[in-house]
């Protein structure tokens, strides 16, 4: 049985088009033809993960031309996500995850990365109180989710979240995901003590 072709949706092209923003000039345009998407015309349905990676490396390099592929890659999931906040859709959608907070935001997210693709894996593991372990297949370039995944709890109110890429093995790459708990979470309520009589509180 033939093995189907790893397809890339529209969706995710939309999105890397807004991360670039002004750095789309004519050039950076061309360029993207080449690799096989017109950024200024109709968008297809789906394209061939060649055309998304070489798209992604493009934007990488525009985004961030002094950084390796996948730190410039960071640049392109930190912006792809700002950018999708930006539209219309978006904003509505974005609006609401910080009311989610940031572990129902890591269910949704995981879920919408396996709709953007015919092919990708992945899978999210709880590991602690503000710390899950993050497995997708196949990845070509790694630092694009980590910072796609930063963004995204950032945007849910996290607080000192990290996205470190664990291990790459094969086509599969393992990140581990983590924020600073909330202050009060566990914390009993403080009970002041009452004033003794003859004992005026400090102004």
């Amino acid at each position: 049985m033939p093995i189907p072709e790893r397809l890339v949706f529209q969706q995710s092209f939309e999105g890397l088009i807004r991360a670039l923003g002004d750095h789309l000039d004519e050039p950076c345009a061309r360029q993207l033809r080449e690799a096989g998407i017109d950024p200024r015309g109709k968008l297809a349905v789906a394209y061939p993960l060649e055309v998304w990676v070489e798209s992604l490396k493009l934007a990488a390099s525009v985004l961030a031309p002094a950084a390796t592929l996948d730190d410039g890659a960071e640049v392109v999931g930190r912006r792809f996500l700002e950018g999708y906040g930006a539209t219309l859709i978006g904003s509505a959608l974005l609006a609401g995850v910080r009311l989610l907070g940031p572990h129902r935001m890591l269910e949704r997210m995981t879920r919408n990365l396996r709709t953007g693709t015919n092919y990708l894996e992945a899978r999210l593991e709880q590991t602690g109180p503000t710390r899950y372990v993050l497995t997708c297949r196949p990845v070509v370039v790694a630092g694009f989710y980590r910072g796609l995944f930063t963004a995204g709890l950032e945007m849910s109110g996290a607080h000192g979240a990290s996205v470190v890429l664990m291990r790459a093995a094969g086509d599969a790459a393992v990140y581990d995901l983590s924020w600073l708990p909330e202050k009060s979470a566990g914390k009993p309520p403080e009970v002041k003590a009452p004033f003794s009589k003859g004992t005026q509180p400090r102004s």
